[in-house]
């Protein structure tokens, strides 16, 4: 047998065991390969994996960072690395690693989706439920950002729409006991909250306006929350900070350049319309420009929440 044909065999063997959840042992036997290849990235990424699935997280951090570190160009790796991250309470760093992976790929759901993830551990709930929104948009039958999106609504106190995420899950997957469950204890949550709305109208509270009047001085905030306030706004900032980075040149160049060049094309003959190359790439920029849109006014509305 030629080396490769035992490699591949090895291979094999380790997907199989993947299929039976045997994550220790398949973890041997790619570990194994990947000293015989230190550069073999496949076996290095289904090595993460295997980490990652038997809970061995820190481990499967230390291969991921080496993937990346190895070819940083590669965007699943990036994911990877910020799939664990999460799973350790690494927020911020998730963050950083998801951004690197959608610098590579733009159309990535997964890596939108663990953004929320990220976002959400760090009660950045308004920018969890963008990215949510773009993992959906990419992978409409996402179950797990249905269901997670509409978690964040019932914290929200928003039922209306914990309600629709939860009935899309279950539309996708009749069989989700997941999706069923959150479905039904969201319409019991909605259920008891219009019991509990009172049908009389009420004036104005007078002691309640004057409490107001003398609550509008100066906030006063322990240190805990000071900081907790202060990280927040650094972290809206870098990330309004890096997106009109990234907006920029796309303003002023791509965009530019691209209706320059959907102009000259519909001045000349029909003929040049029949590839649609252009039109998609400035739809791609298009889209791009409303993300990094959407991102700054999430960031800028988390500030208003929290100070409200």
């Amino acid at each position: 047998m030629t080396q490769q044909a035992s490699g591949d065999s090895f291979l094999k063997l380790s997907r199989d065991l993947f299929r039976q959840k045997r994550y220790a042992e398949a973890a041997e036997i790619l570990q194994i390969m990947l000293e015989k290849d230190p550069r073999d990235e496949v076996v290095l990424e289904m090595l993460g994996m295997a980490r990652f699935y038997n809970k061995e997280f820190q481990a499967a951090r230390e291969i991921f960072e080496r993937h990346t570190k190895q070819n940083s160009g590669h965007a699943q790796a990036w994911v990877n690395l910020g799939a664990v991250l999460n799973r350790l309470g690494e927020f911020r760093k998730a963050v950083e690693a998801l951004r690197r992976a959608l610098q590579k790929d733009r159309k990535c759901a997964e890596a939108y989706y663990n953004m929320g993830i990220a976002q959400r551990g760090q009660n950045l709930n308004t920018m969890a439920i963008s990215a949510y929104k773009e993992a959906l948009k990419l992978k409409p039958d996402l179950i797990e950002a249905h269901l997670n999106l509409g978690n964040i609504y019932v914290d929200m106190k928003n039922m209306g729409l914990a309600l629709r995420c939860f009935q899309t899950a279950v539309q996708l997957d009749p069989d989700s006991k997941k999706a069923r469950a959150s479905l039904e204890k969201a319409q019991i949550n909605q259920k008891n909250a219009r019991h509990e709305v009172s049908p009389f109208g009420r004036l104005v509270n007078i002691e309640e306006l004057d409490r107001q009047n003398v609550e509008t001085g100066p906030r006063e905030l322990d240190a805990a929350g000071r900081r907790a306030e202060r990280e927040l706004v650094q972290e809206v900032t870098r990330k309004v900070r890096s997106g009109t980075k990234e907006m920029l040149p796309m303003l002023e160049e791509t965009l530019h350049s691209q209706l320059h060049r959907l102009e000259r094309i519909v001045l000349q003959s029909e003929a040049r319309l029949a590839s649609a190359e252009n039109l998609e790439s400035f739809s791609q920029t298009l889209g791009d420009l409303q993300r990094l849109r959407t991102v700054m006014r999430d960031g800028l509305a988390e500030i208003r929440e929290h100070l409200s």
